[in-house]
């Protein structure tokens, strides 16, 4: 199952960083939990591929994966300015990602990407 729960986590990056909308859909199982310190009421996919539009470069820093749970450190590079992103995920046993909890660095958002935090409260 690991084999095939590290597959999962590299489409779900790829999509996600790439923008890739339609994958993200296909990734994500019906009613998945969704949990983030971003904007947690906002539209979940729109917020995940703005920020990555908005960003130079994002690249995994460390991945762990245990049984069907993944964690995942980002480096998010904006200019001179590199930034850490955190996302756990929990991929069910056909392949679905049923759980997302995404950690950003607020300070960075903030900073370098007021225009995310519209809307927010």
């Amino acid at each position: 199952m690991e084999t095939a729960v590290e597959d999962i986590a590299e489409r779900w990056v790829a999509a996600w960083t790439h923008g890739r909308t339609s994958d993200l859909f296909r990734l994500l199982a019906a009613a998945p939990l969704i949990e983030s310190n971003l904007d947690p009421d906002g539209d979940f996919i729109e917020i995940l591929t703005d920020y990555a539009a908005s960003l130079d470069a994002v690249t995994v820093f460390s991945r762990t994966v245990i049984d069907s749970r993944v964690a995942l450190v980002y480096n998010c590079t904006l200019g001179p300015e590199t930034f850490r992103l955190a996302e756990f995920l929990v991929v069910d046993p056909s392949g679905l990602i049923t759980e997302v909890r995404r950690v950003y660095d607020l300070n960075a958002v903030e900073r370098l990407l007021p225009d995310l935090l519209l809307g927010t409260s």
